[in-house]
């Protein structure tokens, strides 16, 4: 018989040290945290829905704005409205579907002057009936800290990825919600992957920018929460907005 376990999630949402307003925006549960912070301990069971998730806002003014809360909002809406015991091929076909039809609503919804100018990037965690699963738009990222090793889960979809070029800025990507004529979703499997001890940090690249894997992963050994790492990005420059959200493991 499995050890049930629970999620000690934190997470911070800042605007950081340069921009006047926070495209960034965060979802754990039911808490949607923009220019705040939210903790909660979450005991997994079969029955458990739960989304843990960041979104970075797209284009330096208010669609980035909209966009993050609008696709948020509409994933945690999507999650409770999920049908029960789908497989992860079934829940992920609803997956892609919701990403596909929120992209072409952002391309076509909404007032004249923020048409087309709405854009987000979307990665975490989703816990449904005992499974779990990653998923990500665009270029913020999901980590696991484990035995004392960081790892990206992730892949960015940014053009200095694509390419290996490191002097390609690292702010073009080429997939998100809103921008271009598709987008696409990656999506892996978690079930029976999570362990007591394990960590997630779910960040935008207003985190990833600023800090390295090396020191992501010095802060995490040294015990530090979700708003040590951001006070951290702040201290390197905080150029951006600044967001991370870390998933804790333990049993319950």
């Amino acid at each position: 018989m499995e050890t049930p376990l629970k999620i000690l999630g934190e997470g911070v949402c800042d605007v950081g040290c340069v921009r006047s307003n926070n495209e960034d925006m965060l979802l754990l549960g039911t808490h949607f945290v923009r220019d705040g912070a939210v903790s909660e301990e979450i005991v997994l069971t079969p029955a458990s829905r739960l989304a843990a998730l960041v979104a970075d806002g797209i284009g330096g003014n208010e669609g980035g704005e909209i966009a993050s809360e609008l696709a948020l909002y509409a994933f945690g809406h999507f999650v409770g409205e999920l049908p029960a015991g789908l497989s992860d091929e079934e829940l992920f076909a609803h997956i892609r579907t919701w990403a596909s039809q929120t992209h072409h609503c952002f391309l076509t919804d909404g007032s004249e002057e923020l048409r087309g100018q709405m854009g987000t990037t979307l990665v975490g965690l989703l816990f449904y009936e005992g499974a779990v699963c990653w998923l990500n738009i665009g270029d913020s990222r999901l980590y696991r800290y484990r035995g004392g090793i960081l790892k990206q889960l992730t892949t960015d979809h940014s053009m200095r990825a694509l390419t290996g070029c490191t002097d390609t800025p690292s702010n073009l990507i080429y997939n998100s919600l809103g921008a271009g004529d598709k987008v696409f979703v990656d999506l892996q499997p978690l079930t029976g992957q999570l362990f007591e001890g394990d960590s997630f940090l779910i960040c935008s690249d207003g985190l990833s920018d600023l800090l390295t894997d090396e020191e992501l992963a010095s802060l995490l050994a040294a015990g530090g929460d979700a708003s040590l790492l951001v006070e951290a990005a702040k201290r390197a420059g905080g150029r951006d907005n600044v967001t991370a959200l870390l998933l804790r493991v333990q049993s319950a």
